[in-house]
C-alpha cells in the first residue's frame, strides 16, 4: 500500500521536481519502506511505499509503459480475474501497480470497471498532456486535489497538498460549522478550503484549463435483485460477504480484528477465522474494555464491558485468541496531537481513539499488518430495515406491512409506536412533523460547543435539525447517506501512518454494498425480526447470544471516569485555545468553560449529561486542537 502525490504545473512557474519531493516527505509516514517519483518538466509525481501485501517486494512505482506513467496506492481483490482477462501467463513477481498498468494499457480509463478492491491512483499522458485520477468504488483509499488556471496537485492526504504555496491550509468555516452540527456534508468538501476531495466511485480527467469529474460507478441505476427464496438471498450473501473477507486476508504478517458485543465486528472476525482455519493460520480477535475501577452499567437497550459478550464468539474457533485491552493509561487529551495529524482532521469521538490506539499498539506488537473491522456494518449487513414500513404504506402493501407489524410487536423486537412512526412519519410533511413531535420541537444544539454567532449566521439549528430529521424514502437511508456524504479512507489510512497496520472493512466491500443495494428490504426485517439478513446468515458462526441480543455495547463507556481525572488538563487546554483568534470565532468557549466548571456528580448515565460532556466538549477539544495548529495568528500556542 502507498501514500501518493504529484503536480502539474500548466505553465512552468513551478519547480515540479521540487515541489513534489516535498509533498512525498510529508506523506512519508503513510509509506517509510520506500519512496520515488518521476518528473519531467511539467509535471512530477511519486508514491511512498508501505510493504503490505506479499507483492508489495516487486513494487518499482512509478510505472512508465509506452509512455504512459503511473503511480497508484491498491490492493486489487480480484488479481486472478484479471491475470486471465489480459492474458498474463506469469504474475506471481508482480505488484498490484503493475496489474494495474496492464489494465490501463489495454482499456484506458474504463480500466476502472474492472477493478475492485482498494485504490487510488493517477496516470500520466505526456504525449496528449492529459492526468486521470481515480477513486475506489467505496473510498477504501483516500484521494484529494488542488485545482487553478495554472496548476493541478493530488495527494493521498491533504498534508501532501499543505507544502504548496499556492495551496496552503485555510480552514473552511462552513465545512466546521457542518461537522460540529451533523449538517450533511457534500463528500468533496473537506476542512480546508482549497482542498477537494475526489469522491468514491469518481475520477477525473484533467488537461489545461480543464477538468472533468465523472461518476463510473452508477449504484442508482442496479436492479433490484430477485431470487426465489429466502435461502438463495442468504447463500448469496454468505457468498459476496466471504469473498469480501477473504479478499482483505492477504497480507506479508499477522491477522487480528476487532471484536465487540455486536453484530458487525463477530461476523467479521469468525468468518475470518472460519477461512483462514483450513490454511493452519490464526487471528487475533482485540475488545475494548472499560477501566478496571469502572462499574459497568446494564440496562434494557446497552451494557458497557463487551469483553464477556465477545469472548461468546471467540469460544466457537480453537484459531482465534481473545485479548481483552484495557485502555486507562491514556486519555483523550493524550491521543489528539497524533490522532488529528494522522487524519488530518478533527476527532469526531476522541475517546473512541483511547482504545483504537491501545488495539493499535497491541497489534503491532504482536505483528499484525492487517486490522480487520465492520465499522460500515449497520448500513450493510446489519441494516436494521424499518425504513421499509413507509415503503409499503406508501405504495399500498398494506397486507404486508400489518403482517411484518404484527410480527415485529410479537418478537419485541419493535415497539406500536416504533412501527407506527417509521410506517407514516416519512410520509407527512416536515411541518407537520415539527409540530407534532416533542422532540423536534425542543431541538437544540447542545451537543456541540459552536460559537452562538456561527450558529446564527449559517442558520445550523434550523438546518441541523431538517437534516437529522429527514427519514429517506427509497428505505435503504442508512446506506444512501454513508454513500453520498461519508468517507471512511481517512479511518484506513490513519493506523498505517500511526502503526504500520492496514484496516479494512469487509462491510463496505463493494459487492455487499451492492447486494444491500439490491436485495429486496424485506429480507432486512424477514420473520419479524429486526436485523433479519445478518442473524439469519451467521446461524452457525455466531452464538445464538450474540444473533438474538437487542443490546448493544456502549463505546468508551468509562468516559466520565476518564475526563473527570482531566478537569485541571482541559483548563490548560482552554487557555491555549484563548490565544487562538480562530478557535475563538469558532468554538464557544465560554460554553467549553462553564461545563468544565459545573462538573457532575450525578446522572452521569443520562443522555444529556453524556450528550455535553462526552460528545460535545470532548470534540469541542478535538477541534480546538485541530484549529490552533492552522491559526496563524495563534499566541504562544
Amino acid at each position: 500500500m502507498s501514500a501518493i502525490a504529484g503536480v502539474w504545473s500548466f505553465d512552468g512557474e513551478v519547480v515540479v521536481a521540487e515541489a513534489c519531493q516535498r509533498m512525498l516527505h510529508a506523506l512519508r509516514i503513510y509509506g517509510a519502506d520506500d519512496t520515488a517519483q518521476y518528473s519531467s518538466a511539467e509535471l512530477a509525481m511519486g508514491r511512498c511505499l508501505s510493504r503490505l501485501l506479499p507483492e508489495d517486494r516487486f513494487d518499482h512505482q512509478p510505472l512508465t509503459a509506452r509512455g504512459s506513467v503511473l503511480v497508484a496506492d491498491l490492493r486489487l481483490d480480484n488479481r486472478r480475474e484479471l491475470i486471465r482477462q489480459l492474458g498474463i501467463v506469469e504474475a506471481a513477481a508482480l505488484a498490484d501497480s503493475a496489474l494495474l498498468m496492464a489494465a490501463w494499457q489495454k482499456w484506458r480509463e474504463r480500466c476502472v470497471d474492472s477493478l475492485l478492491g482498494a485504490f487510488s491512483f493517477a496516470v500520466w499522458e505526456p504525449r496528449e498532456r492529459e492526468l486521470f485520477i481515480a477513486r475506489d468504488h467505496t473510498g477504501e483509499r483516500p484521494l484529494y486535489y488542488f485545482s487553478s488556471s495554472n496548476q493541478f496537485a493530488f495527494a493521498s492526504m491533504p498534508k501532501g497538498l499543505h507544502s504548496l504555496i499556492s495551496v496552503g491550509a485555510e480552514i473552511d468555516e462552513d465545512y466546521i460549522v457542518r461537522y460540529l452540527s451533523a449538517i450533511n456534508t457534500p463528500v468533496e468538501q473537506t476542512i480546508f478550503r482549497r482542498i477537494v476531495r475526489l469522491p468514491p466511485g469518481c475520477a477525473l480527467t484533467v488537461r489545461p484549463g480543464e477538468t472533468k469529474l465523472w461518476r463510473y460507478w452508477q449504484r442508482q441505476a442496479l436492479p433490484e435483485l430477485r431470487l426465489s427464496s429466502d435461502e438463495e438471498y442468504l447463500e448469496l450473501f454468505r457468498e459476496c460477504f466471504d469473498q469480501a473477507v477473504a479478499s482483505r486476508l492477504r497480507t506479508i504478517g499477522g491477522i487480528g480484528a476487532h471484536l465487540s458485543g455486536g453484530l458487525d465486528s463477530s461476523s467479521v472476525a469468525s468468518t475470518a477465522a472460519k477461512l483462514l482455519a483450513p490454511e493452519s493460520r490464526g487471528l487475533i480477535a482485540y475488545t475494548a474494555v472499560p477501566r478496571v475501577d469502572f462499574n459497568p452499567l446494564e440496562g434494557p437497550n446497552f451494557f458497557d464491558n463487551e469483553g464477556p459478550a465477545a469472548a461468546q464468539v471467540a469460544a466457537l474457533y480453537p484459531n482465534m485468541r481473545h485479548e481483552l485491552v484495557d485502555s486507562s493509561h491514556s486519555n483523550f487529551l493524550d491521543v489528539l496531537d497524533l490522532n488529528n495529524s494522522l487524519y488530518d482532521h478533527p476527532c469526531y469521538s476522541p475517546s473512541n481513539e483511547v482504545w483504537l490506539n491501545a488495539i493499535l499498539t497491541r497489534a503491532r506488537e504482536s505483528g499484525v499488518t492487517v486490522l480487520l473491522n465492520g465499522n460500515c456494518g449497520n448500513s450493510t449487513l446489519s441494516y436494521y430495515g424499518m425504513p421499509v414500513l413507509s415503503a409499503w404504506f406508501r405504495s399500498g402493501q398494506w397486507l404486508t406491512l400489518a403482517k411484518v407489524a404484527w410480527q415485529l410487536k410479537a418478537s419485541r423486537d419493535a415497539s406500536i409506536k416504533s412501527i407506527l412512526r417509521n410506517a407514516l412519519w416519512p410520509s407527512l410533511p416536515f411541518w407537520l412533523r415539527r409540530v407534532t413531535d416533542p422532540h423536534m420541537r425542543g431541538f437544540t444544539l447542545d451537543y456541540c460547543v459552536l460559537h452562538p454567532d456561527l450558529i446564527q449566521r449559517f442558520d445550523s439549528r434550523r438546518r441541523a435539525l431538517h437534516d437529522l430529521n429527514t427519514d429517506s424514502k427509497d428505505g435503504r437511508s442508512m446506506l444512501s447517506a454513508l454513500l453520498t456524504y461519508g468517507d471512511i479512507s481517512d479511518t484506513c489510512i490513519a493506523p498505517q501512518g500511526g502503526w504500520g497496520v492496514d484496516y479494512r472493512d469487509p462491510t463496505f466491500d463493494k459487492r455487499v454494498v451492492e447486494f444491500c443495494l439490491t436485495v429486496p428490504l424485506e429480507q432486512f426485517v424477514r420473520g419479524g425480526k429486526l436485523r433479519s439478513l445478518v442473524r439469519r446468515a451467521m446461524v452457525g458462526r455466531l452464538p445464538p447470544s450474540t444473533l438474538n441480543r437487542r443490546q448493544r455495547g456502549r463505546q468508551a463507556a468509562d468516559w466520565y471516569v476518564s475526563m473527570t481525572a482531566l478537569r485541571g488538563r482541559m483548563r490548560g487546554q482552554l487557555e491555549r485555545l484563548q490565544c487562538s483568534p480562530l478557535a475563538n470565532r469558532i468554538l464557544d468557549l465560554a460554553r467549553m468553560r462553564s461545563l468544565i466548571e459545573n462538573w457532575p456528580t450525578t446522572g452521569v448515565e443520562q443522555l444529556d449529561v453524556e450528550t455535553s460532556y462526552h460528545t460535545a466538549l470532548a470534540r469541542g477539544f478535538s477541534v480546538g486542537n485541530f484549529l490552533i495548529k492552522y491559526d496563524p495568528q495563534a499566541r504562544g500556542a
